[in-house]
């Protein structure tokens, strides 16, 4: 929730407005999804990525400014799934995809969040593979 907050802030003073709409919404889905019946419901998932696509209409600035609504519907959807194995490979990749946009934006220090993302993920999948 906080670091959702905290970047949402960061790409608005970039004028990345996609982004920070995008962590916006995140922070919102987060305080939604915490009750677990909302985040493995269809309907909640469906809400919410309706409302990122609405929300990616508005702040459409050049394909540049896709890459945060296409992870956002990743994280949003990847919610739902029962096994976590996916989630935590949804948050590698789109850690990745997230270090290509923060260099085209100028969000050099976001970049060390991904990192951190990259790397506990990776842990987590050794740790907990079956």
């Amino acid at each position: 929730f906080w670091s959702n907050i905290l970047y949402m802030i960061e790409y608005a003073m970039l004028g990345a407005y996609s982004a920070s709409v995008m962590n916006l919404t995140s922070s919102v889905r987060c305080l939604v999804f915490a009750k677990k019946d909302v985040s493995k419901s269809y309907l909640g998932v469906l809400l919410f990525s309706l409302i990122i696509i609405l929300l990616g209409v508005f702040t459409y600035d050049g394909v540049l400014s896709l890459i945060p609504i296409f992870i956002a519907l990743i994280y949003t959807i990847s919610s739902w799934f029962k096994n976590v194995f996916w989630n935590r490979v949804f948050v590698i990749v789109s850690a990745f995809i997230w270090i290509y946009y923060n260099l085209r934006v100028c969000a050099y220090i976001t970049i060390v969040g991904n990192v951190f993302e990259i790397i506990s993920g990776i842990i987590s999948l050794i740790r907990y593979r079956k």
